[in-house]
């Protein structure tokens, strides 16, 4: 024991711990940098703002017209019932976004008038009443979820599939909030399963996962996988026998 610590003050560490501290050091710098990447800004929209600096990462927000989306409610109905339908970037968002409606609020209580002092005074009960307590205050706020996503958002355009999120990571502790942007664009392939969406490019800020062989599909399909779908839907789904993406269009064909 003491003469291994007497040979590494004379020569210094040896091969295998020089090894491990540069991995080590290439690990923790690949994970700042991917970090770095994910919390830059990404600009939205089509063009570039002259005012602002560029980002090297556009995302484009897929259409909410409610004059191209009116059909929406028709296509599903017939999707579910096994008819193929096309539908453009509008009716896909008009669908996600179906029944996410905010809550009302509820109604604030109503207090009952006080009973006038002279009442009280001829009332000869009213000695006997024992005062009410005061109301109770309301639980404490609790600690706001670390991520935080909007609705899925789709953009068709050259026949190519996008898939957007918008979202926020909040620290609490140090009263930290930052938007970031999940985009994936890509194509639908048939497996044994069905068919599934595979991105050609994905984006998490203006992180290029999709340079890592397998993390954009692995990380899509988890994102995908906590979608909840209605029942009619997701049978629907399961018995498409194409899917193709054309245009500004994606055409669902039923067999």
């Amino acid at each position: 024991m003491v003469s291994s610590k007497i040979e590494r003050a004379k020569y210094g560490p040896g091969v295998l711990e020089v090894i491990l501290g540069a991995l080590l050091s290439l690990i923790l710098g690949a994970v700042l940098a991917v970090c770095y990447l994910i919390l830059q800004p990404v600009q939205i929209g089509k063009t570039p703002d002259k005012e602002q600096p560029t980002s090297p990462v556009i995302y484009v927000k897929g259409g909410q017209d409610e004059d191209r989306s009116k059909q929406w409610l028709r296509k599903k109905q017939l999707f579910t019932e096994n008819s193929s339908v096309e539908v453009n970037e509008d009716e896909l968002n008009a669908w996600i976004t179906a029944g996410t409606t905010p809550v009302p609020p509820k109604p604030a209580d109503v207090k009952k008038p006080e009973q006038p002092a002279d009442d009280k005074k001829s009332d000869p009960k009213a000695k006997d009443k024992k005062p009410e307590p005061p109301p109770t205050p309301p639980p404490p706020a609790g600690p706001t979820e670390t991520l935080q996503f909007g609705s899925p958002n789709f953009h068709i355009e050259n026949g190519v599939l996008q898939i957007g999120r918008e979202g926020e990571l909040n620290i609490d502790m140090v009263g930290l909030k930052l938007p970031f942007v999940i985009q994936a664009s890509g194509r639908f392939t048939k497996t044994p399963e069905g068919f599934v969406f595979v991105p050609d490019q994905f984006y998490i800020g203006c992180c290029p996962l999709h340079k890592l062989p397998g993390v954009a599909g692995f990380v899509v399909d988890r994102l995908l996988a906590n979608e909840k779908l209605p029942d009619d839907v997701s049978a629907a789904l399961k018995k498409l026998a194409d899917v193709a993406v054309e245009g500004d269009t994606l055409k669902l064909t039923m067999p």
